[in-house]
């Protein structure tokens, strides 16, 4: 085999890169420890930027590194000329671009680039852009670019048209760009605001939906455009205000109800009693630092309240909202065994804020042209969900059918959020059956509705009977909510921890049959419930456990379990 060429093996390939990246290595870290002894040192030089240099090109996110480089260029910002400076800029320049090809999403670079911009009052801002423009255009998603390009833009001077401009250059070269989406979100507001409606003109809200219409006739499985069309549908802004406020004379409780979650203080809920300030202290029943519900004891001390409960009297209770320049407030008369006031007298239009700010003719025209694209390319599952999303919006009870079937669609072309489509179900049903609900209402049946979660249990707070049976629920805390609750019926669920019904004062009776209860101890938070006189466990894996019996017997006013005296 003489005069042939030696092949080397796969084996001494392998350690010949094991000995070439040694070496490299040991050099690396040399380079880095002499570094490390200049900068500790403070010595400010050259050679420095060299040697930072040297290891940058190799490493863009060395960010100690590039702090290093800062304070040299700081130094020698003293003691070097406009010409040598600007040489030295121009060095800054160079190397964070050839770390940027290296890396395009090293934010150290990015970093340094910027503030090596701002080091030198010469910068050439447009070129920035450009340059921007370049990395957008090889990677559209490299959200430290777009970050970049933010501040350059300032620096330009650049129009808030033209970037709306530029934005739509980008969509209309790639449909999918969502970063051009996205940044397109937030300059829509800025330049079509309509502030007497609260929303986009709706002018411009008609062209914008035909570039969408496009992008989505073009690529139903895409999510770009249809992020944007969400956010082009919107939300009306629920003004922060009190919705209930009731007593409740047997636990000497004021409760109120806002309409939406926030800190609650001495300072922003202001409480009255004929005409008085009175201070109290305000607790969540979910003892979450923002709430929608807030209750407090009322204080005996008072002049009224105390005849009020042990007696006949009657007292005006005044709860006031503060919210900067705005507030809020409700009054109602202390008499009975319960005393409460709405905001409104009907509940019919209470879920229809969270759904959309667009008008009826612009959802209805949307509706028809998804409807179109599902009969032109069915089982999408953005056409099937923003479809669902527009008929919920219109409110109209003609689509509910279609509605139904459309989210059963959904689990199956999209099994993956099967269970998130069916919380979003059962998210429907109870709007729509708290939305038919009297103000006055103190039973509510949700049986057999397959529900696989609990939403807005906050507006139930004067509820007393509740029937949950025959659903899918495994989760009950959304029933801390129910403060009047007497009553309460969960047989037939997957429920697994009690958790949420704890301290409800006014339970009595409790059905849990045909549940997943298997821990003994689970059992003890309900010895919370103070009042609870009737427990139904039957069907549980946690009646077989023989401690079960000698738990119950030590709650308080507990009389039977399953039918049988305790």
């Amino acid at each position: 085999m003489h005069g042939r060429l030696k092949v080397k093996t796969s084996e001494e390939q392998a350690e010949a890169k094991r000995r070439e990246q040694k070496e490299k290595l040991k050099v690396y870290l040399a380079v880095t420890g002499k570094v490390y002894a200049k900068r500790e040192a403070k010595e400010y030089d050259d050679e420095g930027l060299e040697l930072t240099a040297r290891i940058l090109e190799k490493n863009p996110d060395f960010y100690t590194l590039w702090n290093y480089r800062r304070e040299i260029l700081l130094s020698l910002k003293e003691t070097k000329n406009e010409e040598e400076l600007k040489k030295l800029i121009l060095l800054e320049m160079d190397l964070t671009q050839n770390c940027l090809k290296k890396n395009p999403k090293s934010y150290s670079a990015w970093h340094h680039r910027f503030w090596s911009m701002e080091f030198n009052p010469e910068g050439d801002w447009k070129r920035e852009l450009k340059l921007c423009n370049v990395f957008l255009s090889e990677d559209e998603r490299n959200f430290h670019c777009w970050d970049y390009r933010r501040q350059v833009i300032k620096k330009c001077n650049v129009s808030n048209e033209e970037e709306f401009k530029y934005s739509t250059e980008l969509i209309e070269k790639d449909f999918s760009n969502y970063s051009a989406w996205h940044y397109r979100s937030t300059l829509l507001p800025k330049l079509y605001f309509d502030a007497s409606k609260g929303s986009i003109k709706e002018d411009v809200l008609l062209q914008e939906f035909e570039l969408i219409k496009n992008a989505v006739f073009t690529d139903p499985d895409d999510q770009s455009a249809w992020f944007y069309h969400r956010f082009l549908l919107g939300k009306n802004k629920i003004p922060l205000e009190i919705l209930n406020l009731s007593i409740l004379k047997s636990q000497n409780m004021v409760v109120v109800l806002l309409s939406e979650p926030v800190k609650v203080d001495g300072e922003n809920l202001l409480l009255e009693v004929n005409g008085r300030p009175v201070s109290v202290s305000w607790q969540s029943p979910d003892g979450l630092f923002a709430s929608t519900v807030w209750k407090s004891s009322l204080p005996t001390s008072v002049e009224g309240i105390e005849n009020f409960l042990h007696g006949d009297g009657n007292c005006e209770v005044v709860v006031k909202f503060l919210n900067g320049k705005e507030h809020s407030s409700l009054s109602s008369s202390m008499n009975g065994h319960k005393s409460f006031t709405w905001k409104k007298t009907s509940r019919t239009d209470i879920f229809q804020s969270n759904y959309n700010a667009a008008t009826k003719d612009i959802l209805e025209n949307e509706l028809e042209s998804c409807q179109q694209l599902n009969e032109i390319d069915p089982n999408h599952k953005w056409v099937l969900f923003t479809c669902v999303l527009l008929m919920r919006a219109l409110n109209n009870a003609a689509y509910q059918k279609e509605i139904s079937e459309f989210m059963e669609q959904l689990t199956e072309v999209d099994k993956s959020r099967k269970n998130y489509y069916r919380d979003l179900r059962s998210k429907y049903i109870i709007e729509d059956s708290i939305g038919s609900l009297p103000v006055e209402a103190i039973e509510m049946n949700l049986s057999y509705r397959k529900l696989t979660h609990l939403y807005h249990f906050d507006q139930l707070i004067l509820i007393e009977k509740i029937d949950l049976s025959s659903n899918n629920l495994t989760s009950v805390y959304p029933l801390r909510y129910l403060i009047s609750a007497k009553s309460v019926n969960l047989d037939d669920n997957q429920v697994s921890s009690l958790e949420g019904l704890e301290d409800l004062e006014n339970l009595e009776c409790l059905s849990l049959r045909r549940n997943s209860l298997t821990k003994v101890n689970n059992l003890e938070i309900l010895k919370t419930c103070l009042n609870l006189k009737e427990l139904f466990l039957e069907g549980n894996p946690v009646v077989e456990d023989g401690q079960y019996l000698s738990i119950l017997r030590t709650f308080p006013a507990l009389k039977s379990i399953d039918g049988s005296q305790l």
